[in-house]
């Protein structure tokens, strides 16, 4: 990739993510590039929109324009066309948040999320963010179903010594997408929030994404409720499945009762 336009994008994504301004100073200091590069780079991405200036000062910050990207994309993204009635469906049932990822480079990057009428517990379903694979249960998923190449690339690009669900534990994480893989499905029960996540797919077998509910730590979670909701996240993670062309051949056969263990 050319240079210039590798560090154009590599600024975008850092000013995307935080919350403050940054100045050109800071952004050099972070790239170990010139000023002069950095300040060629910002007024570039300033004059076609996708950064800004603060006024009076010399900060810079990323310009909500970028959301006409991801909203151009995400209008051709027939994932999320396929699935929507049955996210609504399956939160209408549930009577909470679920929402919908596709697979990148073997992780999750939720596309999409639907919620019950009158939902006002707090999630973090926002669209754009992408699962951590030992902290999530669609992160889990998509981890386990890509290719063994993208996998052992995501196994590798993975900071083992950083907080997470397996810090330091990296054979125990392997043997994980193991038991996924022969489950059908992943479940995460930390804090007291409960989390599924199932494995969608398209034509040929091929991983699209993941479908995911989330139950918060506010909900009251009998056995009986959580075992609903895992079945029912099933059942419709093969329906979506199904709709984007893939076959009951093709799709994971779900053992209910290993499940049930931890």
């Amino acid at each position: 990739m050319n240079n210039t336009l590798h560090n154009g994008l590599k600024i975008l994504e850092f000013l995307a993510t935080g919350a403050e301004a940054l100045s050109i100073k800071e952004i050099a200091e972070y790239f170990q590039l010139p000023n002069s590069h950095v300040c060629r780079l910002l007024k570039s991405l300033t004059e076609i929109g996708y950064a800004e200036q603060i006024p009076g000062n010399r900060k810079y910050r990323i310009s909500l324009k970028i959301l006409n990207l991801a909203n151009a994309r995400l209008k051709k993204e027939n994932l999320l066309r396929l699935a929507r009635p049955y996210l609504h469906q399956l939160a209408e049932k549930l009577n909470t948040a679920v929402f919908v990822t596709r697979v990148y480079c073997g992780y999750s990057l939720i596309i999409g999320a639907e919620y019950p009428a009158f939902f006002t517990e707090a999630q973090d379903m926002v669209v754009g963010t992408l699962h951590s694979p030992t902290s999530s249960a669609c992160g889990k998923v998509c981890a386990a179903y890509s290719t063994e190449e993208v996998r052992q690339t995501l196994l590798n690009e993975i900071d083992w010594e950083q907080t997470g669900d397996y810090q330091g534990r990296r054979k125990e994480f392997e043997d994980e997408l193991v038991n996924i893989r022969q489950r059908g499905c992943a479940l995460r029960d930390v804090g007291g929030v409960g989390a599924v996540g199932v494995p969608l797919f398209e034509e040929n077998g091929i991983l699209s994404g993941a479908l995911g509910v989330m139950l918060p730590k506010e909900r009251s979670r009998t056995a009986e409720l959580w075992q609903a909701v895992i079945e029912s996240t099933v059942s419709c993670g093969k329906l979506i499945s199904i709709a984007q062309g893939a076959s009951l051949e093709e799709y994971p056969n779900y053992n209910i009762s290993a499940r049930r263990k931890k």
